[in-house]
This record gives C-alpha cells, sequence and structure tokens, in this order.
C-alpha cells in the first residue's frame, strides 16, 4: 500500500509532505536511539525488523475495521492477539481507550493514513514526544518556538490536523506505551525468536535471486534504495513511504509464520514496489470523468496485483504461480491445483489499454537487463 492510494482511498497527507529538511530534522532528532538491529545493515534494501512500527499497526489492527479487497492486516490477527492477551491477563490503557480510538476512526476514516506515522521515526519514545508535543500546542506550530520541536509539530499535525485526530493520536500513543510495557514488548520478542529463521531464509533469498533480477525495475522507477520492515502483522497489502529522502522508501512487507511461507516476503516486496507504476499506467488509460468518478482508486487493488504479476512473469516466471496462489489466498478465492496465474487474472479483471500500457513500460525498464 503506497503513502498516497489506499483501496480506494485517497491519501489526504498526499499534498501537506514535509519538505526534505523536516524530515531530515526527525532523523537525527531521534538518531540518539538504536532501533533493533537489521538482519543486514549494509547495502541497497537491507531487510529490518521494527519493533514501534510493528506497535503501531498493532494499535491499528485492534481499533480499525478491515474491509480491503486485500485486507491491511493478516487475517485473523485481530481475533488471535485478543486470545494471547486475554490468556495473558495483563489489561493495559488501550482496553479503557478501545472504544473512543473506535468511535473516531469510524467517524474520521482518513485517520487511518496516520498508519504510515510511524515510518517517519526510529522508536516509539521519539514518536510519542511528537504527538505530545502537537496536544500541547493545540495544533499550532507557530507557538512552538523551538526549530527542531516545530518541524515534530507540523509533522504530527499533517496526520493529525483536527481537535478529534489530535486527541485519537495522544489516546493511541499513550495507550500503546502501555501496551508495550504490560504485553506487547515481550510477546514481540518471542515472535520474533520464533520467526528468525524465516527472516535469515528470507534476506538470503533476496540478496542471491531476487534483488538482482528486480534491480533493474527498481532503479528504472526511482526505487534505487530503501528499507525492507518485515512485520508479522501485514500480509499481502503493506505499506510503503519515503520517509528519509536519505534513506530513499521505507517499505513493510509481510513476516510469515513458518520457513516453507518465506517467499511471500518476496512476493511482498514485488506488490509494493509495482504500486506507483500501477497508479501511473491506470492514470494515463482513463479519462478525466473517470477519474473524478473515482475509477483510478477502485482499479488500484487489481491493478497492483496484476503489475507485480507481469512483472514477476518477466524476471522470475517460475515464481508466478507463487505469487499468484499467495494473492488469492489473501483475497479469500479459491486457490486451485494448477493455473493460480489463469485465476488470479479472472478475479482482478483489467481492461486490455492499462495492461497493454503496463507491458510496454515493462519491456522499456527491462530493456537493459
Amino acid at each position: 500500500m503506497s503513502h498516497f492510494l489506499r483501496h480506494g482511498v485517497r491519501h489526504s497527507a498526499r499534498a501537506a509532505l514535509l519538505m526534505a529538511s523536516t524530515l531530515l530534522s526527525l532523523a537525527s532528532l531521534d538518531a540518539q536511539v538504536r532501533p533493533v538491529a537489521p538482519v543486514r545493515p549494509n547495502g541497497p534494501w537491507a531487510i529490518k525488523t521494527r519493533e514501534h512500527v510493528d506497535l503501531w499497526l498493532h494499535g491499528f489492527a485492534l481499533v480499525s475495521a478491515d474491509t480491503s479487497v486485500v485486507p491491511l492486516f493478516r487475517r485473523g490477527y485481530r481475533d488471535s492477539l485478543v486470545v494471547v492477551r486475554n490468556m495473558a491477563q495483563r489489561s493495559t490503557r488501550l482496553d479503557t481507550a478501545m472504544a473512543m480510538l473506535q468511535k473516531t476512526l469510524a467517524a474520521s476514516p482518513e485517520l487511518v493514513n496516520a498508519q504510515f506515522y510511524a515510518l517517519h521515526f526510529t522508536n516509539f519514545g521519539t514518536l510519542r514526544v511528537s504527538v505530545q508535543l502537537l496536544t500541547q500546542a493545540k495544533g499550532d506550530v507557530r507557538s512552538v518556538r523551538d526549530r527542531d520541536q516545530a518541524r515534530m509539530v507540523a509533522l504530527a499535525a499533517n496526520y493529525f490536523g483536527s481537535a478529534p485526530a489530535r486527541e485519537f493520536g495522544e489516546q493511541l500513543s499513550v495507550a500503546l506505551e502501555s501496551e508495550s510495557q504490560r504485553f506487547f514488548h515481550e510477546n514481540w520478542l518471542q515472535v520474533q525468536r520464533m520467526r528468525a529463521p524465516v527472516i535469515a531464509r528470507a534476506d538470503s533469498l533476496w540478496r542471491t535471486a531476487w534483488f538482482p533480477k528486480l534491480a533493474g525495475f527498481l532503479r528504472a522507477t526511482g526505487q534505487r534504495n530503501g528499507e525492507i520492515i518485515v512485520s508479522p502483522l501485514v500480509e499481502g497489502e503493506g505499506r510503503t513511504i519515503t520517509a528519509d529522502p536519505a534513506t530513499g522508501l521505507s517499505m513493510v512487507v509481510t513476516l510469515p509464520p513458518s520457513v516453507d511461507r518465506t517467499t511471500e516476503v518476496l512476493y511482498g516486496i514485488v506488490h509494493e514496489a509495482v504500486g506507483t507504476f500501477a497508479a501511473t499506467a491506470i492514470s494515463d488509460n482513463i479519462t478525466p470523468r473517470q477519474k473524478s468518478a473515482g475509477v483510478a482508486d477502485r482499479l488500484q487493488t487489481p491493478g497492483a496485483l496484476r503489475a507485480g504479476l507481469l512483472l514477476l512473469q518477466r524476471v522470475l516466471p517460475r515464481e508466478a504461480e507463487g505469487y499468484a496462489r499467495f494473492y488469492l489466498r489473501v483475497i479469500g478465492k479459491p486457490v486451485p491445483a494448477v493455473g493460480a496465474v489463469a485465476a488470479l487474472e479472472a478475479a482482478m479483471p483489467l481492461h486490455a489499454d492499462i495492461l497493454e500500457s503496463m507491458g510496454k513500460q515493462l519491456d522499456l525498464h527491462l530493456g537493459g537487463l
């Protein structure tokens, strides 16, 4: 899921992205706190884990209704975590704030965009401070004299602009601080230990087989560098944003539960990598009237799924069937024993003009391979 599009809803934050200097200042502010160590700290597109990103997404998974064609969170995550939390018998402030958070999010669905907020930071402490500063300033950036703090408030205001949104951000960050201390941190460490072999295998496959084949497309589409954050909370739909121009893209993709499902990490990377590419092909092949009617937004999900399939058919054709099987399962469609590619194409129809445009652009992007 691109920072600019979410299953048919255009992100309100699109026109309010901060300038690069703001983001670089934020990066320097929280650099003193070391994040969870990446599996491979050097090289392009390193695979990493980020506890504070998972914690933030955990909060949204518990308080939001997930009705997307490609679910925003792993199917069954909320129900399974409710069971685990109940077994642990550790209530947190998230429990008491749940009803208020759910009510505000239902009334202001654009707040779902705030899922991306954690990707601007390297730790939860700095995120929490930024929301506190916004609350204290009552959303008025001009009232903050310190330049670095003012930039943090400006960033927070882009996600939590109204008074109800500020209250949502404040209550969610406070609740998640309690959630981390009483439950989430311990559970997160346990999950990381169990899935460490998956991360190691994904890192190996990415460096030796997948990245060399996808590097040409990534370069041609302006995605030269970035970080890949693997998260057990998401599955077929990731999160992608340029939070720090010096780092490149920050991409969140699935962290499956077992080594035999490791390729799901790679399928998620492909799906996120083609998001903007698909959006461009769609925009170029529909009329202004269709755009005004929201056609581009409705086509983004099938567009991204089909673009990922087309890309794999060109650079890693033996993986196309697995990609199709994975996304058929994610969207809740029957997965045939054979012919998954055709089944996904049927489940996600796209106009021939858009597909032709995608094919031509892929030929141009991959021509030097």
